[in-house]
């Protein structure tokens, strides 16, 4: 936004909170010209207790052994939060806990096992059908004999407001095979509100290590009983790398994936319950790599005020003027019924249109396995993206950054330096968010964001944080 509002009635809008009753932050002109706010995008620290108000592992985080594949929900009806996570602390099984926030204070209930069967967890996706009012979690674990049960399977619940569940569903399996299954951590699920069906990504190496859809959804609230789709392949080649979003605009979920040295992205409608897909559609730009999902956030987020997909991606080709080997960027696409359309980003050799670049965060995973990765939030309240990532390719001692970037519908603008999330010893990894447009103003302008720390004094320490990307001019 421009700051073309100096003053309201002599005082400066610095100092201005509320005007007839709305915040700052909710104004969007005055006399139809565009009220700019104040607020500096920055870090929000949270502590977090137990129903007693004791605080766990001492106000800084939720747990003390490796939570990998934290991911976020958010129910509007009894306002708490539910984080989902594999529970070092108890065998890796898949867990949950449902909190209330009060200010930056998170008070949890106890932890609630998914299922004590299925150890080995390394990837969540928690998410709030508000179509039947229940909580639908989504877990995976690979084959090893080591393991129970392995595989990617599911389970609804109904929540009550006293940070508990008062009906637990059984449990779905959506892929099961002894020959095992990858999945893209954070990039695991969706749901697609307006049905409440959640389309659920995996490599099926029982097939040649291809990669298929499938769904999920309630379909008796009173007993959270869950049905399964039918799979359905979206690609054929082996890399488990993806990005997934939802467009409420046009009632779709787009899935981003790299074939071979080809970026391509298809749009998911729903038939019967059933992932039916559209015509994979490709990006100009060559030698685009999703690892950034290995042990990060989001690959992709959509954009409401634009109508606009982002996605991040590492540029692995040859350097050549403006596209820099081993830097990020962020591209858009649209999606039209069941018809993607990337932007197109010109000639990297002399120009690239349509993306922004980062060469001060990065993330590690074409370097080896442990190392912290990269992804992208969207601030609804704020209208601009944030993208996080780490000072270093470091195995366990870089901090964890964020950028904030606006995008007026055909450039984007960055700040000019990452801010700090994250300082302790330790890399972060597998960062879970939650959508503010979801929140209903409990957490107000802040995105919560969740991860853990690998390595490093801190290592497995599992942390809840805050970022707001603000409404002041980005410099």
């Amino acid at each position: 936004m421009a700051n073309q509002v100096k003053q309201f009635n002599g005082v400066d809008i610095g100092d201005i909170k509320e005007i007839n009753g709305l915040a700052d932050a909710n104004l969007k002109n005055l006399n139809d010209q565009e009220f700019q706010g104040s607020t500096d995008a920055q870090y929000v620290s949270f502590s977090t207790q137990d129903t007693g108000g004791t605080a766990i592992d001492s106000g800084t985080g939720f747990n003390t052994n490796r939570s990998e594949g934290t991911s976020l929900a958010f129910d509007p009806d009894t306002n708490q939060v539910i984080v989902a996570f594999s529970d070092g602390a108890n065998s890796t099984v898949p867990t949950i806990r449902i909190g209330t926030v009060s200010g930056t204070t998170i008070t949890f209930g106890d932890k609630i096992v998914v299922s004590s069967n299925t150890n080995g967890t390394t990837s969540t996706g928690c998410h709030y059908d508000k179509v039947n009012d229940r909580l639908i979690v989504v877990y995976r674990s690979p084959y090893s004999p080591h393991w129970t049960d392995a595989g990617i399977f599911a389970k609804a619940y109904e929540l009550n407001s006293s940070r508990g569940v008062d009906t637990a569903g059984s449990i779905a399996t959506i892929f099961n095979h002894s020959s095992g299954n990858s999945v893209s951590r954070n990039n695991l699920s969706e749901i697609q509100d307006h049905d409440g069906v959640v389309d659920i990504l995996y490599e099926d190496k029982s097939d040649g290590d291809d990669n298929y859809i499938n769904t999920v959804r309630v379909t008796n609230a009173s007993t959270c009983a869950l049905t399964v789709g039918s799979a359905d392949e979206f690609d054929d080649t082996s890399n488990n790398h993806f990005g997934i979003a939802y467009s409420p605009d046009a009632q779709r979920n787009v899935v981003l994936f790299p074939d071979g040295n080809t970026l391509k992205a298809v749009a998911i409608e729903h038939l019967g319950g059933n992932a039916a897909k559209g015509s994979a559609a490709s990006y100009n730009l060559l030698n685009c790599q999703l690892d950034n999902s290995r042990h990060g956030g989001h690959s992709m987020i959509y954009d409401t005020e634009h109508n606009k997909f982002h996605f991040l991606f590492r540029y692995d080709g040859s350097s050549s003027s403006n596209a820099v080997n081993d830097n990020l960027y962020i591209g858009n696409l649209t999606v039209s019924n069941i018809t993607v359309t990337f932007s197109n980003t010109g000639n990297p050799g002399t120009t690239m249109n349509n993306t922004v670049e980062i060469d001060d965060l990065k993330f590690g995973n074409h370097q080896g396995s442990n190392y912290a990765g990269a992804g992208l939030i969207y601030s609804h309240q704020r209208q601009r993206i944030i993208m996080h990532g780490n000072s270093s390719s470091s195995e366990t001692g870089s901090t964890k950054k964020f950028h904030v970037i606006d995008y007026n519908g055909s450039a984007y603008t960055k700040s000019s330096s990452p801010i700090d999330v994250f300082t302790a010893s330790g890399a972060p990894w597998d960062t879970g968010s939650i959508r503010t447009d979801d929140a209903s103003g409990t957490f107000g302008t802040v995105n919560l964001i969740s991860f853990f720390a690998y390595g490093g004094s801190n290592d497995g320490k599992t942390f809840i944080a805050g970022i707001d990307a603000g409404d002041s001019t980005i410099s």
